[in-house]
């Protein structure tokens, strides 16, 4: 692919109901230590939503999290090969069929792992192992999740449980608490401020 070239991606338009448009955009010219990455899935995240809809400007191309196969490596030769399959994050322009993406923020998907559960990973589950982990040793330990069934809380309350937590779930709204059990967290309290948690 070169410049001229061109791929489909989600671009802020102050003029369209909504505020996002799918527009074709010129293609990426990945850098020496870029990959270009072929997208299949990403998601979202409140922090690049908000950002999108309240003030960015005309033409901004959101994104961050991001799964796919590596196109071109790159060709410092550092990264992943032509061919592998990948997860990555950028700062911005990752809601578009084809990125650059600078390989040390690539990592290739484990076997089993699919394209759109990986691209929950960067943002949302980085952040929770991040906040797990600060709670030190949580063996036999109560934890309390709050926003349980948000991307964030949803991998805390995950990960914590695997650490040997006492995990203690925070939904706000009733329809969300079975999705929180499903992976296994029994106790799940419905609350709009966690009062009943305590």
């Amino acid at each position: 692919m070169n410049a001229t070239e061109m791929v489909r991606a989600v671009v802020v338009d102050p003029n369209t109901a909504g505020l996002l448009t799918v527009r074709e955009v010129p293609g990426p010219t990945p850098k020496p230590g870029e990959a270009r990455v072929r997208v299949a899935a990403f998601s979202l995240n409140r922090g690049e939503v908000r950002r999108s809809l309240g003030g960015a400007p005309a033409g901004y191309q959101p994104g961050w999290d991001l799964a796919g196969t590596v196109e071109q490596a790159a060709a410092d030769g550092t990264g992943p090969k032509e061919g592998t399959c990948v997860v990555g994050v950028l700062a911005s322009s990752a809601w578009a069929e084809s990125v650059a993406v600078p390989t040390h923020q690539l990592a290739p998907l484990p076997g089993g792992v699919s394209f759109a559960q990986a691209a929950t990973l960067p943002v949302a589950g980085l952040t929770a192992l991040v906040s797990v982990e600060k709670g030190g040793s949580l063996l036999n330990r109560p934890v309390l999740v709050t926003g349980a069934s948000g991307g964030v809380g949803f991998f805390a309350a995950q990960l914590a449980q695997q650490a040997g937590a006492n995990v203690v779930a925070v939904v706000r709204q009733k329809r969300y608490a079975d999705l929180v059990r499903e992976v296994g967290i029994t106790h799940v309290i419905v609350s709009a401020d966690a009062a009943d948690a305590a």
